[in-house]
């Protein structure tokens, strides 16, 4: 896999076109141009036999941007834009988060509680247990419950704590906590 820069108009453009939560930049340019995924080899022989352009300088992957880059995405993305309450917006983002890294996901998670109740689970029950008023819903895509009976900001400061666990950086975490 390649990284290419892309200037910030034509990034929010591709990212506009994200159809679902976790599609990739390559997925989403693929959809766009109509290029099959067979289509690789070929591209690959073209591209050893064209010089590569100042404006496309290539880089090595690095995780810790594509984090972001995910992330950023998210917050572009129509599914994203449409939820109506802070309980869909902070589901969408915390499968967002275990799918960047499900095991940062799992040890941010392990020390987050409040003083008499439990917020993730990997069952519903223990988290009724810890109150009866606690709501659990489902993290899709993820083997974890979480308690949805809490305010905004309440919320906002678990996602806060589980990006700064998985070492997001902090205007990034403005900006998810700001949406929600």
């Amino acid at each position: 896999m390649k990284t290419i820069e892309v200037d910030d108009e034509l990034y929010r453009y591709i990212a506009s076109h994200t159809q679902h939560i976790g599609e990739s930049a390559s997925d989403i340019l693929r959809r766009m141009l109509k290029v099959a995924a067979g289509s690789q080899a070929a591209a690959a022989q073209a591209k050893e036999s064209a010089p590569v352009s100042a404006a496309v300088a290539e880089k090595p992957a690095n995780p810790a941007k594509d984090r972001v880059r995910a992330m950023r995405e998210l917050l572009l993305s129509d599914e994203y834009a449409e939820q109506k309450r802070a309980v869909n917006r902070f589901m969408l983002v915390l499968s967002t988060l275990y799918s960047l890294d499900a095991k940062a996901f799992a040890e941010a998670t392990e020390s987050l509680h409040g003083r008499t109740r439990v917020y993730f689970a990997g069952d519903e029950q223990t988290l009724l247990q810890s109150g009866n008023q606690t709501k659990p819903k489902h993290v899709p895509g993820t083997p974890y419950w979480v308690i949805t009976n809490t305010n905004t900001g309440r919320k906002c400061s678990m996602i806060e704590h589980i990006m700064q666990t998985m070492q997001f950086p902090a205007e990034l975490i403005e900006k998810v906590c700001g949406t929600i």
